[in-house]
């Protein structure tokens, strides 16, 4: 398994904004696979819980300022904790900035 792990300045979920603490984003490669996996955990200010169903996120990374985009179901929310699963590609990412491509 290869992966790339990126620190997201700001973060959009559908058309609001999160108030980040700190969000990470991990994109991963498994032996074999084709596409791509991707999860983004996020700690925020309190704010709202997001229910258990596809949103868009909208990310932008700290380290080069590229805004990248996909479709994310809800594993876990509440007012301060999100985890998110990608469901779909990751718009803004290309296949062979992961290793193992």
């Amino acid at each position: 398994m290869h992966h790339v792990r990126f620190t997201v300045a700001t973060l959009h979920v559908e058309r609001t904004e999160l108030h980040l603490l700190y969000a990470d984003l991990v994109v991963v490669r498994h032996p074999g696979a084709e596409d791509l996996d991707w999860e983004c955990v996020a700690a925020t200010l309190p704010g709202p819980t997001y229910a258990r169903e596809p949103h868009q996120l909208t990310m932008v990374v700290l380290d080069d300022g590229r805004t990248l985009r996909g479709d994310a179901v809800v594993v876990r929310s509440d007012d301060q904790r999100h985890v998110f699963r990608g469901v779909g590609p990751l718009e803004g990412l290309e296949p062979g900035e992961v290793p193992g491509a």
